[in-house]
């Protein structure tokens, strides 16, 4: 049965934790990753940090061969890097459990990790690859989209739904707007970046339940 599974995990325990340890106000986003014949490429974005810093920092980082900045924003960049496959890690857990992976954020201390698990095995295999290898991982949330509730059928987590209506009800989508994101962070007690994080996959999960999906549903049909 097809089930969401949330995960949080150390910090230091993914490599790309050490960018907190001199950048602590960075906020990383797991874009998504790519598997090739050869490597495992994780494309991410890195807010609140330099970029030169952030490629100085991942290049003595030995789960890497390579980190390649690909886009340089204002206040963010996307970075592609080519993973060891000689290094055992969170990515190749992932691989290795054949979970998909629906969103993965970090900040200092800890990462959180969404994904969609066709059945129970996968999610046991993915723990029991991280116990094995020395990989502090804890699950906080689980639910079987056989379970989900009204409101769930966007496929939205706890927080997204209430990141996306504190953002509505105090105008943030109005023209002007009415607030802020540091002010609608600090009403939930998290920094910007982060909620930021979850009204970007907030909405990237109603996309894709409602407009996405109705599109490639007319597209089967013709």
């Amino acid at each position: 049965m097809a089930t969401i599974a949330e995960f949080t995990i150390p910090a230091n325990d993914f490599a790309l934790g050490r960018v907190f340890e001199r950048l602590p106000e960075a906020a990383i986003e797991l874009e998504r990753v790519v598997p090739t014949d050869d490597h495992i490429l994780p494309y991410f974005w890195v807010r609140d940090g330099d970029a030169d810093d952030v490629r100085e920092i991942l290049a003595d980082e030995p789960s890497f061969l390579s980190v390649t900045l690909m886009d340089d924003l204002d206040d963010e960049g996307l970075f592609r890097a080519e993973w060891n496959p000689d290094v055992e890690g969170v990515l190749t857990a992932i691989l290795e459990s054949g979970l998909t992976l629906l969103s993965a954020f970090g900040v200092q201390g800890n990462w959180t990790f969404e994904f969609r698990a066709a059945d129970t095995d996968q999610i046991s295999t993915f723990q029991q690859y991280c116990t094995d290898h020395g990989i502090n991982v804890t699950l906080t949330r689980l639910k079987s989209l056989a379970e989900m509730q009204v409101g769930d059928e966007y496929n939205l987590t706890t927080n997204q739904h209430e990141a996306l209506l504190l953002a509505f009800e105090e105008g943030y989508y109005d023209d002007p707007r009415e607030t802020d994101l540091e002010t609608l962070a600090s009403r939930v007690g998290i920094s910007r970046p982060a909620f930021a994080n979850r009204l970007r996959r907030g909405i990237r999960n109603v996309l894709g339940s409602t407009i996405a999906q109705h599109d490639s549903s007319d597209d089967a049909a013709e």
